[in-house]
């Protein structure tokens, strides 16, 4: 049995470790190197240690043609739905929470991530067939909020603002293939 750990090194080589296209671009080969948990997992040890997502992101978004850049939001949205739904959701859906998630502005769409990462993933144990216990993260979301109100609160400062266009931006930034980096 595979076990749910991150990785076990200094935070310096932890960025080195998180920041290819393993974790930024979900339509490569490298993206199949790690199951989706895994990468959760993993990326969840990175924020908890300290570890600043933004620059990681930025620096891939960076060192990438607008292809590659495009595949960032992604990625970001398929981590957030499976840490707030597990499978209930898909990225390319076209749920209203999905509509939602793809209304965020980066900035925001990272912040959520990292919030989720830090409060919803968190070490467990758990004890194999010989009573052994081993080290296991799990990713559950466990927030207070629904996860509605956990957006409402994200999203309301934009509705003052010009509500139409910020409810256009699925169809802006994710239909017509447009990079939020």
């Amino acid at each position: 049995m595979t076990y749910l750990v991150p990785f076990k090194v200094s935070l310096k080589e932890y960025e080195g470790l998180i920041s290819g296209r393993e974790y930024w671009d979900d339509f490569s080969e490298e993206w199949k190197q790690s199951t989706i948990e895994e990468k959760i997992v993993r990326l969840s040890g990175f924020v908890k240690m300290g570890g600043n997502l933004n620059k990681i992101i930025n620096r891939y978004a960076k060192n990438h043609d607008e292809d590659k850049r495009r595949r960032i939001q992604y990625c970001v949205g398929k981590y957030i739905l499976k840490i707030m739904f597990d499978d209930y959701f898909h990225i390319d859906g076209y749920e209203p929470f999905v509509h939602r998630i793809k209304r965020l502005y980066k900035e925001p769409l990272v912040k959520l991530l990292i919030n989720q990462l830090k409060t919803s993933v968190r070490e467990a144990r758990i004890m194999d067939k010989n009573q052994k216990i081993h080290e296991n993260w799990e990713i559950k979301y466990t927030r207070k909020m629904s996860q509605d109100e956990l957006l409402d609160k994200i999203e309301s400062k934009y509705w003052s603002n010009d509500y139409s266009q910020y409810d256009r931006r699925p169809q802006i930034w994710w239909s017509e293939m447009k990079s939020l980096w």
